[in-house]
């Protein structure tokens, strides 16, 4: 009995690989914004706590405002760097699925979530740090 596969098996599997590589890093970029989410939000509480205690905490408090800017360009560029990628990954899937690339156009054109995900909220972060170490 010999070889009967002529080659659909292994078109299959690398088909498979790249939609689990596509809802990978689709995971992979949630799981990087609740991190730095995260982290932002405990930044802000240990600003907070360090005002809270007084005035001769102000260059504290200073401190870990200049940290949360660069903590947010951290983001920045991270979020910006898997963007590319995962556009990367997408296009490929798109000229490999059917399927998905119709769900992709029937979405409403010009509104799109995931540039609000990736630039949206660390620019609002870093507005807040900014503002929190004007003020102090």
């Amino acid at each position: 009995m010999g070889d009967t596969t002529d080659g659909t098996d292994e078109h299959q599997a690398a088909d498979s690989r790249l939609w689990q590589h596509c809802l990978h890093e689709d995971n992979v970029r949630y799981q990087q914004g609740n991190l730095f989410l995260v982290a932002q939000s405990l930044l802000a509480v240990a600003y907070s706590t360090i005002l809270t205690a007084g005035d001769s905490n102000l260059p504290s408090a200073r401190v870990i405002a200049a940290f949360g800017i660069a903590f947010t360009l951290t983001w920045l560029y991270v979020g910006h760097r898997h963007f590319r990628y995962f556009r990367a990954i997408q296009h490929l899937a798109v000229a490999k699925f059917s399927e998905y690339a119709e769900t992709l156009t029937r979405r409403p054109r010009g509104w799109s979530s995931l540039p609000l995900i990736v630039y949206g909220l660390p620019s609002f972060a870093a507005v807040m740090w900014l503002v929190l170490l004007v003020i102090t």
